[in-house]
C-alpha cells in the first residue's frame, strides 16, 4: 500500500471504529497474556450478551462530555443486561487465548458501531 494511500486510509477511519479497534486489542492482549485462568469459574457469559453490553457502555460512553462513563450510568447498564463487570472480564479471559474467536466477537462489535446512526 502506497504512503498516499495509507494516509487516505488513517483519514477515512472513524473515531468510533479506531476506539473500538484500540480497545478490542487492548483487551484481546490483556486477557490472551493472562491466560484462562478460570479454574473452577462458571462458563463465561454469552458473546451476544457481551457484545450487547460492550456496545451500550461505549456507546454511552461517547455519548457523554468526558467520554467517560460514570459508575452509576455503568452499573445502570450492567443491570439491563444481567451482567456485572466481572462477568465481562471472565469472558475475555475465558476466550482471550482464541484470538480468531475474539476477533470475530471485535469484528461484530465494529460492524454493529458501524451501522447505528451518527449521533
Amino acid at each position: 500500500m502506497s504512503d498516499t494511500q495509507l494516509r487516505h486510509r488513517r483519514s477515512t477511519v472513524s473515531p468510533r471504529r479506531l476506539l473500538t479497534s484500540s480497545l478490542g486489542t487492548l483487551m484481546v492482549t490483556a486477557a490472551a497474556a493472562c491466560g484462562s485462568g478460570v479454574g473452577n469459574s462458571p462458563d463465561p457469559i454469552e458473546s451476544e450478551v457481551f457484545i450487547q453490553t460492550y456496545i451500550d457502555l461505549r456507546t454511552s460512553a461517547l455519548d457523554a462530555d468526558s467520554q467517560r462513563l460514570a459508575p452509576g450510568d455503568r452499573e445502570a447498564i450492567l443491570r439491563e443486561h444481567s451482567v456485572t463487570a466481572e462477568e465481562l472480564t471472565h469472558f475475555a479471559n475465558s476466550h482471550g487465548s482464541d484470538l480468531d474467536f475474539m476477533r470475530d466477537v471485535w469484528n461484530e462489535v465494529e460492524l454493529r458501531l458501524d451501522r447505528m446512526p451518527a449521533r
